[in-house]
């Protein structure tokens, strides 16, 4: 077939621009160091990530990583720290060369922006944890929002193909979800968000019990901070959720009016949505939930200082759905009116899911605790308030948290609540109890102390489950993904044709056969490489560019040491002896 030169677009010629000057100042700035420097030193980068005993799947990984790195004649270093201080290196500090993390996934494609745009570069929280600043993913990311239908599909496209060539940032699997549980016991899915809970609890073939749900969960720090705003702390899934509210709720696709008993949307001149909040809503400490306290949320996330700081102090938590809200109206104490940035409908609603926060408890931690600290961000929040279906109970203990019904919560009577809640529960409030790894958790799960598991279980713990007598396992589906994350920092990963080599030191899916035992899918596509699921992506297009990060250069897991030295030798890096030089 005859060659056609491609037409030149103002989105190409931006990705253009945006890769060539990046990749531009990579190379000047190593030029320029190896000019200086008459005797260059070895490529050396850390790999951080969590023990095995915390996540086998995150460590494995970066074992295998480092092992492909220093094959290609990188000095690599594989540092395993505890969830905690690993959450603060990656996502309060910024220290690290390369990261391997377990992310929750993303709720709307708009999830990208608050991942990726430089407006976050200096912010904390998984707002732009690599230091990324790229002009052309940021007009990518404004237009996402701006975009309608194919519009904006067309526009995610083009963002999906230039970050497979700017690499920020990698996926390499998408794993299924998967918990033990008591045979006795009907369980749809792995409990890990609200209202999976909600569906063991109502479940018309569970057996009413004078007593709580036993759930099993394994970590270190689990009942230290319960924190909805903090990101440096290892925290049980879906528990939080459990305990504060939204205006509505992401259940299986859709938005499902939670606090809210209407939302109506008027898309004529600025997007706005009219919230109408039911009638009777009730923190737990029977303070009265009204539109104020929702107004209180969004101001509150955008600075928890309260207008101490100049410049203010964002939550880590939450500020990407945040900063779809441009200001809002409080029109009685039951109605607000929410006006939205230039956005669309699908990115905007996601702003009615973020948790709601008690002006009563929260106005009083806007005190500047350290620099662009505030007491919000560092305070335990170890009795929370808030205004879920289910209240902290006073006898939690190191060991274990107990939930216990709120009964005063209007959906419980409420005859328009949501089909997650048309049967009654059949347990009396839910009791984590927190086991220090996961083979403590699955012994308690055999020997019949806890009814279901609800942190990640290792894929070789399904066996020893089914084997027993009483119990077996369930998987799902979830939007979460491991990736491995690189500092933009680092005066090698600030180069994107580096970051791209580097990308495809993994093999995916090798990973996912050895490492998951099958429980996973590879990302190889590249929408999955980005960290959106195939069955989430609506579009069928074929990225022309996809192959290349995709291609592992060697077989079974191990890299072909020649074929790796030619991809760094053509972006013009030498080696001596196999040692990679800066």
């Amino acid at each position: 077939m005859e060659d056609v030169a491609p037409s030149t677009t103002r989105r190409g010629l931006l990705a253009g621009i945006g890769v060539g000057t990046s990749a531009l100042a990579g190379c000047a700035e190593r030029l320029w160091s190896q000019a200086e420097t008459s005797d260059p030193e070895q490529v050396s980068l850390t790999i951080k990530t969590v023990p095995a005993d915390d996540d086998r799947l995150a460590a494995t990984i970066a074992s295998q990583l480092r092992e492909n790195y220093v094959a290609a004649g990188i000095d690599a270093t594989h540092e395993p720290v505890s969830m905690a201080e690993l959450y603060r290196d990656i996502l309060l500090e910024g220290n690290y060369d390369v990261f391997v993390a377990r992310h929750d996934g993303f709720d709307e494609y708009d999830a990208l922006r608050g991942l990726l745009h430089s407006q976050f570069v200096s912010e904390q929280g998984w707002q732009n944890p690599f230091q990324f600043s790229d002009i052309t993913v940021d007009d990518y990311l404004e237009e996402q929002r701006m975009a309608e239908g194919d519009d904006r599909l067309d526009v995610l496209i083009d963002l999906i193909d230039h970050l497979l060539e700017t690499t920020p940032y990698t996926v390499v699997a998408h794993p299924y979800p998967l918990s033990g549980l008591d045979n006795e016991l009907s369980v749809p899915n792995p409990p890990r968000r609200p209202h999976q809970y909600l569906d063991i609890l109502t479940h018309p073939n569970n057996e009413s019990r004078n007593g709580p749900l036993e759930v099993g969960v394994f970590g270190e720090g689990l009942t230290e901070r319960l924190n909805p705003l903090t990101v440096d702390q290892n925290r049980i899934a879906g528990l939080l959720g459990l305990l504060y509210d939204p205006l509505v709720r992401r259940i299986d696709e859709e938005y499902v009016p939670w606090l809210a008993e209407d939302v109506e949307w008027t898309e004529q001149g600025q997007l706005r949505a009219r919230v109408t909040l039911r009638e009777g809503l009730e923190w737990h400490d029977g303070t009265d939930l009204d539109a104020d306290d929702v107004a209180f949320t969004l101001d509150f996330l955008e600075d928890t200082s309260m207008g101490s700081i100049d410049s203010g102090a964002p939550a880590p938590r939450y500020r990407g759905r945040q900063t779809l809200v441009d200001r809002t109206n409080v029109i009685n104490s039951r109605t607000i009116s929410l006006f939205f940035t230039q956005t669309n409908q699908s990115a905007a609603r996601r702003a009615l899911t973020i948790p709601l926060l008690p002006t009563h408890i929260w106005a009083d931690r806007a005190e500047v605790v350290t620099e662009r600290q505030t007491q919000a961000i560092m305070d335990d929040n170890s009795e929370p308030i808030g205004s879920g279906l289910f209240a902290f109970g006073e006898s939690t203990t190191d060991a274990e948290i107990q939930l216990e019904p709120f009964d005063a919560h209007v959906l419980r009577e409420a005859t328009d609540r949501p089909s997650v809640l048309e049967n009654s529960s059949r347990f009396d409030g839910i009791t984590f109890q927190v086991d220090p790894n996961a083979g403590s958790m699955v012994d308690a799960l055999v020997n019949g102390e806890v009814d279901v598991t609800a942190s990640e279980l290792p894929p070789e713990s399904a066996g020893e489950i089914r084997k027993a007598e009483n119990t077996a396992t369930v998987t799902g589906t979830s939007d979460a993904f491991y990736m491995i994350g690189y500092s933009s920092h680092h005066p090698q990963l600030g180069n994107p044709h580096f970051r791209r080599i580097c990308s495809r030191l993994i093999d995916r899916e090798h990973a996912v056969t050895e490492f998951f035992d099958g429980l996973a899918e590879p990302a190889t596509s590249a929408n999955a490489l980005v960290g959106i699921r195939d069955d989430a992506w609506e579009y069928d297009h074929d990225f022309g560019t996809a192959s290349d990060p995709l291609e592992f250069p060697g077989t079974d897991g191990e890299i072909n040491a020649s074929r790796v030295q030619s991809l760094f030798s053509a972006i013009h890096y030498r080696y001596e002896d196999d040692i990679l030089l800066e």
